[in-house]
């Protein structure tokens, strides 16, 4: 080292380390006679030594006895618990596994060890052997210098280096060997990398060696330099190969190369996956996918607060992402090739106690990444509880615009998004998950990520695309099985600039999962596919987003996804079929088409409900026009059948349903037959379909922010509902929760239900009350009869919980509550049922009606089922109907002026006829527009007599 070098490096750090020296009044010692816990005092040979305020001391890691240190936790931002100085003397031996942030160091000559997920930050300058012999070896994690870098310092300094995996990072020189004649230093790099922000100067004594992955990487263009270290034997390798120098146009970079022609390149600390049409580079440490470049495409953000895509968990050790993380190749063919990314438990460093395997598998030709994950509980870990496991992409952007200005979730939630811009810019709520837009194609709306939520299992891909850049970026899903809670499950999708993919949610109450200890658990989520588009327009790329859905569910389960016995192939799995119908007395129309039919293990936490399993798969289908259904691809074992339709609040339930490898289990003709043994069907108030989308406000505008802010426009402060009008579509909101006035105060709000009783009532007995329930949450039932001064009947609803109404969905958990109503509260002529939801101490409070009956031996003057329209005497032919139906009715029934009309669930007319054919006591209704596929409520009407049917139109 030249006299002048030696005298500008005493100069800066002399300056440097002034500050610290004149301060540094406290030196404090390791002894290790307790334990290897690097923050317990009684470890040191002060034990008054505060590691909440370590700036004024130095600490001096001596040899241990007979404990050498291990740091785990620690602070990257808390300036007071940098140590002044760092020491480690001779004989000493330092583990860091947490961030530890020393202001200086004057010297480490004995060992210092760096593992995942360990983060030493040395402030000043390091010197590795100073006068004596000292190591660093980084086996993960990262290791900083501020200054130089000496490997090796004095004449007697030996030092070595050498980086396994992860980072050695240097902010100014490299000296290794450097400094005297006699200095002695020696890198090795062989799995990890190497970076230096100035450059590298190596003594006569002085080698670096790169083997394997490893690589040494230099800011800015050193080829010249690097290139001449290489040819005089300075840095050379072990491998039977010569080392590349190569300057990327903002570093210079030597290592081994690399094979081309394979899909799966390993670097020191990322991974990169390659097709013709596909770049992916993972991070080794972490399973974080840092870019996603299709069709030579940045998908993924690269810049701002968030970048790329992660996993994390939820769990009761809060928010956890991903790391430690050991890279393998599980499967590598010419066709694909299958790379895993195991993170495992270890407590006070990835404190979740259960193994995650996260895989990301590329085929040849594909314009898209499977990923898939295992998380395993050993039997041997602590027990585990599982809120979320999510994938989080967040998109690309640049010069504040989206790369995919529109987002596409389902065929009415898709429009163009604000831009990035506008959302940099947008005003913040009192809830933190919505903001207001200022600018942009959506100024003056809310926007937040629980406006997009919708049932996952009906989403076959969701995502975001461009018609300016013509291509779309989706998450593309083959199966649903790994989904938790069910059909009507929904949760976070895409949102703005981020796609989530909720493998297990808890939002909307679902309730999580608990695996004891002592129990072996496994489960596999996905595989699924992050699929890019290349369509001309954004519904081009929509509709080519759906069709690789199709494409993908055919291919389920999938045949390369070999050698992993958590996910068994077709063969090894069976198949479950039958019939499934409705039987309902008062309707004919109510039937098993189009049902929801599934089958599920359940846990003990469910309590026999499938919308609360999650431990389990479950497996779903819809039964066709004729109630046929054919569940397949199951894992072998014991399961329970449910099955649910619209029209009907019960559901069917058949349990010890055997499923065999290759076998299809025939379980005949099902039938749930409902129940009709409280009297007539007085009156009934919205359509069973478990939602609140068919009262006011129910269809898609429940899902815009701070929706109540409309409340004292739309609604009175005491609704007023007449059964007889039968307008609940018009009169009753979505939601049952406080009166927000127009500057926001809450009040209670008072539901009155007015309906007539004709004829006599019976003297004792009860009528009957059912409410279904789409949600409640933190709400008591308050009924008062006919003017009570105080309600004779309060409750608690089952299933509450999940906060619906200010997040913005129109369903939660469904659960349905029957009361009595003893006919001696009753009276001939009008009466009120008055619903009240006390509870307004906060916004949270509400229920969600999606279904309220009356039920009791008396007829009302105005049924639903009237009197000269029975239920039985009323059917329509063909149902489903293509352009008309036929309404037949039985000889006595006559209408003398029926007007017929067609309703959307969400209550739009679409079709009118005041004039109906009529043919041989039979009413035809026609209809000449195509009216998209999906159930419609046909009214038929008669002076003040209304009849409602359901009307399947294909």
């Amino acid at each position: 080292m030249s006299f002048q070098r030696f005298i500008e490096y005493k100069i800066v750090l002399v300056c440097l380390l002034f500050g610290f020296i004149t301060k540094s009044i406290a030196q404090v010692g390791w002894v290790g006679n307790v334990d290897q816990d690097f923050y317990n005092v009684d470890n040191w040979d002060d034990s008054s030594v505060d590691f909440l305020n370590l700036q004024a001391t130095t600490l001096i890691i001596n040899a241990g006895n007979p404990y050498d240190p291990i740091q785990n936790g620690g602070s990257a931002g808390d300036i007071n618990r940098r140590p002044g100085t760092l020491d480690i003397a001779n004989g000493g031996k330092f583990t860091v596994q947490g961030a530890l942030l020393p202001w200086s160091s004057n010297y480490i000559n004995g060992q210092l060890i760096i593992n995942e997920p360990g983060y030493l930050n040395i402030r000043s300058f390091v010197f590795i052997g100073n006068n004596s012999n000292g190591s660093l070896e980084v086996n993960g994690g990262r290791f900083e210098s501020k200054n130089a870098l000496f490997v090796g310092r004095g004449a007697s300094g030996n030092g070595s280096v050498s980086i396994l995996g992860g980072i050695c990072y240097v902010g100014a020189t490299l000296e290794v060997g450097s400094d005297e004649t006699t200095t002695v230093g020696t890198v090795l790099i062989d799995g990890g990398r190497l970076e230096v922000a100035s450059d590298v100067r190596i003594g006569d004594n002085g080698k670096i060696t790169i083997n394997g992955i490893g690589a040494l990487v230099v800011n800015g263009d050193n080829q010249t330099a690097l290139q001449n270290l290489v040819d005089t034997g300075k840095i050379v390798t072990d491998e039977d190969t010569a080392l590349e120098v190569n300057f990327d146009g903002s570093q210079t970079i030597v290592a081994i190369p690399r094979d081309e022609n394979r899909m799966v390149q390993e670097y020191a600390t990322y991974i990169l996956l390659k097709n013709e049409f596909v770049e992916a580079k993972i991070d080794k440490s972490s399973s974080d996918l840092l870019s996603l470049v299709i069709n030579g495409t940045e998908t993924l953000s690269q810049s701002g607060r968030r970048i790329g895509g992660y996993y994390d968990f939820q769990t009761s050790y809060g928010f956890e992402r991903v790391t430690g993380t050991s890279f393998s190749i599980k499967e590598e063919t010419e066709d694909y090739v299958d790379i895993s990314f195991l993170r495992t438990y270890e407590p006070g460093v990835r404190n979740t106690p259960a193994d995650a395997d996260i895989h990301y598998v590329l085929k040849k030709g594909d314009t898209g990444l499977y990923t898939y994950s295992v998380i395993h509980h050993k039997a041997e870990y602590p027990s585990f509880d599982l809120g979320s496991w999510r994938q989080v992409l967040w998109t690309a952007h640049e010069d504040g615009i989206f790369q995919f200005e529109n987002i596409y979730v389902d065929s009415i939630k898709n429009w163009q998004m604000a831009s990035y811009a506008d959302n940099e810019n947008a005003e913040p709520t009192t809830i933190p998950e919505i903001i207001k837009l200022v600018t942009g194609v959506r100024a003056g709306m809310y926007d937040g990520k629980y406006q997009y939520t919708e049932e996952l299992m009906e989403l076959p891909a969701w995502g975001f695309t461009s018609d300016k850049n013509k291509m779309g970026l989706w998450a593309v899903m083959g199966s649903h099985e790994f989904y938790n809670s069910g059909p009507t499950h929904h949760d976070l999708n895409s949102a703005a600039g981020i796609i989530h993919v909720l493998l297990n949610g808890l939002h909307y109450n679902s309730r999580g999962m608990v695996i004891p200890e002592g129990r072996d658990w496994n489960k596999v989520y996905g595989p699924y596919l992050i699929y890019m588009s290349s369509g001309e327009t954004a519904e081009a790329n929509w509709q080519d987003a759906k069709a690789r859905a199709a494409q993908e569910k055919a291919a389920w389960p999938y045949s390369w996804l070999t050698n992993t016995p958590e996910y068994p192939l077709q063969d090894a799995r069976g198949a479950v079929a039958g019939n499934f119908n409705i039987i309902d007395v008062e309707k004919d129309n109510v039937n098993g088409a189009n049902a929801w039919v599934g089958v599920t293990q359940l846990s003990s936490r469910s309590d026999g409900d499938w919308q609360f399993e999650e431990e389990n798969y479950q497996y779903w289908t819809r039964a066709d026009d004729d109630g046929n259904f054919l569940i397949e691809d199951i894992r072998p074992g014991d399961y329970t059948l449910f099955a649910f339709n619209d029209g009907a609040i019960q559901e069917f339930k058949k349990e010890n349903i055997r499923v065999e490898a290759s076998n299809v289990t025939q379980l005949g003709n099902l039938e749930l037959e409902i129940p009709r043994n409280n009297g007539n069907l007085i009156w009934e108030i919205g359509v069973p379909n478990r939602t609140a989308e068919e009262f006011v406000l129910g269809h898609l505008r429940y899902s815009e922010g701070f929706i109540q802010e409309n409340f004292h426009e739309l609604f009175s402060e005491t609704i007023e509902y007449n059964v007889a009008d039968n307008n609940w579509d018009e009169v009753l909101p979505y939601v049952h929760s406080s009166y927000f006035d127009a500057n926001d105060n809450r009040s209670r709000w008072d539901w009155n239900i007015n309906f007539e009783i004709q004829g006599e009532i019976p003297n004792s007995g009860n009528a009957t009350l059912t409410i279904a329930y789409a949600s409640t949450d933190h709400a008591q039932q308050w009924l008062y009869i006919n003017g009570e001064s105080a309600p004779s009947i309060t409750f608690y609803p089952p299933n509450g919980g999940g906060n619906a109404f200010l997040r913005q969905s129109d369903h939660a958990k469904y659960a349905v509550q029957t009361v009595e109503i003893p006919y001696s509260k009753l009276r001939e002529g009008m009466n009120t049922i008055k619903f009240v939801m006390p509870c307004t101490s906060s916004g949270v409070n509400h229920h969600m009606y999606d279904y309220i009956s009356f039920e009791g031996e008396f007829e009302s003057v105005l049924s639903v089922e009237d009197h000269k329209v029975r239920a039985k005497r009323v059917s329509l032919f063909p149902n489903p109907a293509t352009n008309f139906t036929t309404i037949n009715m039985e000889a006595d029934v006559y209408l003398e002026k029926p007007e017929l009309a067609l309703f959307t669930l969400n209550g739009k007319k679409v079709v009118e006829d005041k004039n109906p054919e009529r043919i041989a006591g039979k009413l035809k209704l026609y209809w000449n527009q195509d009216l998209t596929t999906g159930v419609y409520i046909l009214r038929i009407k008669d002076g003040t007599v209304t009849r409602y049917k359901k009307l399947f139109i294909k």
